[in-house]
């Protein structure tokens, strides 16, 4: 049950990183992130009143579990989706998605430490054979510009009107400022699942974890980042296609809190978050057959998403 719930949970993540790479073009992430928390409340409050409506039933408060979902779905809904859509949009999905499965590597630590899941030696060579993997995939093959053509009388340089070809591709790293900002982002997912999936085991609501959890990231983000108003009337002229995009993203990322939440209910927390954040498996192949190969996935990336899946599959199965 668990790990049918964790690989839901992947199918859910995995379809929203490129539904993302789709929706940003059609409208900017300073909306349309709003848009897919403004989803997210929507859609887990109706989830909620269904689940109370179907059981007939009332709900007694825990205000200790009730605290642990705000404070996962401010790391989650709000810190960590933010980042990682804005790493989506400056390093494309398939390395992005790479990037963020140091989610899981940051889960299993925080867990270990504070809620005593422990790593055997396994699975700390499992761990560096993601590291390598992850090395492996932000390595970006680029062709450095062609040189300027030399005005005529230029002491040195090619002959006049002649442009060089340009060199051989050279492979250099992602921009630091962007991987440490998606690395920042998967520590604070890592923190919010602990946090909530400790949260879901005091008290078996994890409908309402992801409902409390989504209110509480819309509100730092309305708070700190926009205005109500100006947000109104940029929805208003954006396009409808990217408004939908993007509240369907937010759809598809309560539904997958929501059912990594309950996997962890059935197996360990950083288990349920590896299965879950195993993106590369599934985004790098869609995203070279339906985007042409744009960003540029080559054999070395072909080789670090192997190196990762089999360090992920060591984890689950170890």
């Amino acid at each position: 049950m668990g790990e049918s719930l964790a690989l839901l949970s992947l199918v859910l993540f995995s379809t929203n990183v490129l539904l993302v790479s789709v929706a940003a073009p059609r409208l900017g992430q300073d909306i349309g992130f709003l848009l897919a928390l403004g989803s997210n409340v929507l859609f887990s409050g109706l989830l909620v009143l269904g689940e109370l409506l179907l059981l007939g039933r009332g709900m007694d408060v825990q205000w200790g579990p009730l605290v642990m979902f705000a404070i996962g779905g401010l790391c989650t809904s709000y810190l960590g989706r933010r980042l990682f859509f804005l790493s989506v949009q400056s390093m494309g999905p398939s390395r992005a998605a790479s990037l963020q499965i140091t989610n899981p590597l940051f889960a299993a630590v925080i867990s270990w430490v504070f809620v005593g899941e422990v790593l055997g030696a396994s699975a700390i060579g499992f761990i560096a054979a993601v590291l390598v993997g992850l090395y492996l995939t932000t390595r970006v093959p680029v062709r450095p510009r062609a040189p300027v053509a030399a005005p005529v009388g230029a002491a040195s340089g090619p002959p006049p009107g002649v442009v060089p070809p340009p060199g051989p591709a050279e492979v250099v790293g992602l921009p630091k400022r962007e991987v440490a900002l998606a690395l920042i982002g998967a520590f604070s997912y890592a923190v919010g699942n602990v946090v909530r999936s400790s949260g879901v085991r005091e008290w078996n609501e994890p409908i309402l974890a992801g409902f409390v959890g989504a209110v509480a990231g819309t509100l730092a983000y309305l708070l700190l980042h926009t205005e109500v108003r100006s947000v109104v009337g940029a929805v208003r002229r954006a396009q409808r296609a990217g408004v939908w995009l993007w509240t369907l993203s937010g759809v598809l990322t309560i539904s997958a809190q929501v059912s990594l939440m309950a996997a962890t209910r059935y197996i360990p927390i950083a288990v349920g978050v590896v299965v879950s954040a195993a993106l590369p498996v599934i985004v790098i192949p869609v995203s070279v057959l339906l985007m042409k190969n744009k960003e540029a996935v080559t054999g070395r990336t072909a080789v670090g998403g192997l190196l990762i899946l089999a360090g992920v599959a060591g984890l689950l199965l170890a």
